[in-house]
This record gives C-alpha cells, sequence and structure tokens, in this order.
C-alpha cells in the first residue's frame, strides 16, 4: 500500500487531493473496482472507447482516486483527481509501487516479434525449471505462475496494473523469475510500464498487424520499444537471421552495451548448425556463449524451432545458468499447446498437426517444415507421402495478408482446404474469396469450405498412408469468433471427432 501523495511526488503530474487515500490496487476496468479497499482507477483512452466514461462508476464502486491523461469533469469532490500526460505509462509505474516493486525480487525475460514468441517464452520456462529455478509465465496460451496449473489468457500481454499483479503473484508463490511475451500492442500502449527487464529478445519481424500499426515501420519502432524496458545492465538478444536485426542492434544499442545475438550463422553469439532434419526433431552443433562445439538431437520440429531454441537457450545462459546443465535441459523440451503440436491419432497411417500460423511468413515456416518431414520420412521408411492444409484468414484484421497467405499455401501444399478462422464481424464468403486472390497459379488442388469442422472433416479423409495434415491458423485457441458469438472450437479436439 502506497499513499496517492507519495506516487504524485515520485512520479509527477497534478493532484487534486480529497484526502490522502493509501492505495492497495491499481485498474483499468471500472467493472474491477471495490474488490480491495481503496483503489486507483485509471481513465485511459483507448481504440473502441475512452475511460473516462466510466470514471464515474468507478468512484460509485469505491475508487478513492482516478488518474487521468486530462481533467475529468463532474467527479465527485470527495475523489482525489490525479492528471498525468503520460497517464498510460503512470498506471504501470504506480501499480508497481503499490505492489512493492515485484520485479525487483525476480529475474525478468521478455519476448518479443511477429513468430516465436510463445515458443520462447515456453522453451525459457522449461530450461529454468530443469537447473532448478522457479520460473512464472505469461503468454498468448496461458499464464502459469511459479507452482500453480495454467489459467488460460485473455491478451498476449495483458495491461500494466494487471502484469504487475501477476509479477507480485509469482514472487509471492516463490517464484524467482517471470517470463512474458511483449506484443507490439502492448509495447505501444505501455503495458510494460512498471517493470524492469533483464533479458529482452528479439524474434523476428513480419507482415502482422498493419491495421493497427499502419506501416511496416511503425511496427517495427513499436518492437524496439522493448528495450528501453531493460535494467541498468540488461542484455539485449537480437535474431540475427532477422532480416530487421541491423535496425533492433542499433535500437539495442541505444539503450545498453550488453548486446547479443543468436542464429544459425556464425557471425551470431550462439548458433546452431543443423546438420539433418528428421522426422522427430533436427540434429545440430551448437556453439558460442561459453559452449564449445556440441551435437545433440532437438526434439523440435523446424529449423525455426532451432532458432525459438537458441534464443531460450541464450537468455537463459546470459541469467547465469551453466552451458552443461541447460544442454541437458534442451535435449527433453516439448513445443507449447498449438504449436506444431501433433495430434495422437491412434496408430493411423498419416500425421496431423495444428499450429498457431496465420500470417504468411508463418504458413511459409510451418509448411516448409512440414515438407522436411515428409523428405525425411520418404528417405528413412521409403513412405511418400502428401502435405494437406486447413487454412484461413481472421476477419477485422489486417486484409493485405490474406491473399499472401493464400499464394504460400497454394505453392507449398499439395492439397488447400481454404476455411474460416475466426470471421468476426465479416462475411466469410467475403473472406475467402481475397484469400483465394493469392491463389490463382496454385500448383495445389484447392478446395473451399466455410465451415471449419467440415473443413477439418474433408481434409482427413482425404489423407492417405503417409501424409501429413497442418491444420493452422487456431493453435491455442479453444473457440471460434462468428459475429457477436465465441462458440466453443478447439482444432485438436474436432481433429479426434473428425477422423475417418
Amino acid at each position: 500500500m502506497v499513499k496517492l501523495s507519495r506516487l504524485v511526488e515520485r512520479l509527477g503530474g497534478t493532484c487534486e487531493l480529497a484526502g490522502d487515500p493509501e492505495l492497495t490496487d491499481v485498474f483499468l476496468d471500472s467493472r474491477r473496482i471495490g474488490a480491495a479497499g481503496s483503489e486507483l482507477f485509471c481513465a485511459l483512452p483507448g481504440t473502441t472507447g475512452d475511460g473516462a466514461a466510466f470514471a464515474s462508476q468507478a468512484v460509485a464502486s469505491g475508487a478513492t482516486a482516478v488518474l487521468a491523461p486530462r481533467p475529468i469533469a463532474g467527479l465527485s469532490a470527495d475523489v482525489a483527481r490525479w492528471v498525468h500526460p503520460a497517464a498510460r505509462r503512470v498506471a504501470g509505474e504506480a501499480a508497481a509501487l503499490v505492489h512493492g516493486l515485484p520485479a525487483r525480487s525476480q529475474q525478468l525475460v521478455a519476448v518479443t516479434g511477429t513468430n516465436g514468441k510463445s515458443t520462447v517464452v515456453h522453451l525459457v520456462r522449461e530450461l529454468l525449471l530443469s537447473i532448478g529455478r522457479r520460473p512464472g509465465a505469461v503468454g498468448t496460451v496461458e499464464w502459469r505462475l511459479f507452482g500453480c496449473p495454467g489459467e488460460p489468457s485473455t491478451h498476449t500481454t495483458p495491461d500494466a496494473p494487471e502484469l504487475v499483479r501477476l509479477c507480485r503473484r509469482n514472487a509471492a508463490l516463490g517464484g524467482d523469475s517471470f517470463v512474458l511475451e511483449a506484443s507490439s500492442h502492448a509495447l505501444d500502449q505501455e503495458r510494460l510500464a512498471g517493470l524492469e527487464l533483464d533479458i529482452a529478445i528479439f524474434t523476428n519481424l513480419g507482415h502482422d498487424h498493419l491495421d493497427y500499426h499502419g506501416d511496416l515501420a511503425l511496427y517495427a519502432a513499436a518492437k524496439e520499444r522493448l528495450f528501453a524496458y531493460l535494467k541498468p545492465g540488461g542484455a539485449a538478444l537480437i535474431h540475427a537471421d532477422d532480416p530487421h536485426a541491423k535496425r533492433m542492434l542499433a535500437a539495442a544499442r541505444g539503450i545498453t552495451d550488453r548486446v547479443f545475438t543468436y542464429g544459425t550463422g556464425s557471425r551470431a553469439d550462439l548458433f546452431a548448425s543443423v546438420t539433418e532434419a528428421g522426422p522427430r526433431g533436427s540434429y545440430l552443433f551448437l556453439e558460442g556463449m561459453g559452449i564449445s562445439r556440441t551435437g545433440f538431437l532437438l526434439p523440435l520440429l523446424g529449423r525455426h524451432n532451432v532458432q525459438n531454441a537458441m534464443a531460450a537457450l541464450a537468455a537463459v545462459l546470459l541469467l547465469g545458468a551453466s552451458p552443461d546443465a541447460l544442454l541437458q535441459g534442451l535435449a527433453s523440451v516439448s513445443a507449447p499447446k498449438g504449436r506444431l503440436e501433433e495430434i495422437d491419432l491412434g496408430g493411423r497411417p498419416f500425421r496431423v498437426f495444428v499450429d498457431f500460423a496465420h500470417t504468411a511468413d508463418a504458413l511459409e515456416i510451418v509448411l516448409t517444415t512440414l515438407r522436411g518431414v515428409l523428405g525425411a520420412q520418404e528417405r528413412e521408411a521409403g513412405e511418400r507421402g502428401r502435405l494437406l492444409c486447413v487454412f484461413g484468414c481472421g476477419g477485422d484484421r489486417d486484409r493485405e495478408k490474406r491473399a499472401p497467405m493464400g499464394e504460400v499455401v497454394g505453392r507449398l501444399a499439395d492439397l488447400a482446404v481454404v476455411t474460416s478462422d475466426n470471421p468476426r464481424s465479416e462475411d466469410p464468403a467475403q473472406i475467402l474469396r481475397e484469400t483465394r486472390a493469392g491463389m490463382r497459379a496454385s500448383r495445389a488442388e484447392v478446395w473451399e469450405e466455410p465451415d471449419r469442422r467440415r473443413a477439418i472433416r474433408f481434409a482427413l479423409s482425404r489423407a492417405g498412408r503417409g501424409d501429413v495434415v497442418l491444420v493452422a491458423g487456431k493453435g491455442h485457441e479453444t473457440w471460434q469468433q462468428l459475429r457477436s458469438e465465441r462458440i466453443p472450437f478447439e482444432d485438436q479436439r474436432v481433429v479426434r471427432e473428425e477422423l475417418p
């Protein structure tokens, strides 16, 4: 608990005090006011509304103070009114002070990038556990605090006060480290305010979220903001193979002199050379950051997962872990839910994978990986198979990526079934037409089926011995958004229910 006057003194702004309330919590959602005693409501403008419209409701529910970027008319004189031009950032910093700066008692790792964030967070957590550390993790798939079962995530990165609360809960549970995904939206909206990072990781930059950011340059600029959250002496970790690595390296070096790289080329501080991609993993050699040239089998499919594993390994090395202990842990890691997740088919003669790939870049990576699986399968067992792909594009999101996604699937799959992802408020037929526009020169046999369950059923009915089926786009999600209705839908379950 912290008195409001102390927050204003430390963080600035102007405040009309009604007494000097001792604050117990900080919220951006007025519906959560009233549970913690004396609370600060942060009335922030958003993309679809303004928190100022809910300030009176928050006060009626028990808020003792309101923070806003500008004065709010009509508020009761009994409530303290704090005005700060950087209210969004201050909300997180105030929450951190109210909760006793929980980040300072833990080592924090944050990951940003178009693809790979969830996998890297998952792998960092697994590696930390393997060496006896006590991590919590927050990301797209779930929140998993130390010693607790996972909780489904509501956002890739929660709002700043909520993230601080999760960090505090992790520390209270005995956690000594905290790993999180940092989306570009979160970085643009300062949701990491109040946290101090030991490691900031950049994985890659592709075409996504341009409906929000406007163009690729602004999208990249949002990603760069991650490095500003590094604590003094913190380290930046950059994927050297990404085309935007030079820009990210320059941004990181403007913040810290501890900048490191990882990748599959010898110019990186930690690098891996893949000697063979097998049907169950990758054989590779590792070198750098205290590791002498060492060969082993990484039990994850795809070159992209080699890169993800290098990011996780480098991060935990920078946290002070022993290379030998980490290599043992890396040899037994698993993929997170919905990231090239193989479905148990009960002995059927084909394989099915579910993946979250929902951009052209991600689809190219995953389909190329599965092409490699087919090639390895043919070399090892003499069994030649086809690649079948069920995919769709989300509604009310970046429309420019639809045709490129169609082009990639049409080029790399043998059979493509274009279906719905989360249509939201858009007409599914229109989304399919825009996706099919990229498939005019397709080498694949192309089918359209707007109903996702029927599309999965059709693909499974066409799968034969040695084939690989990819169901792409939803990954870990357990629902489908159709206009205003969110219906239960989990690709993994539907695959099992529709097996022939």
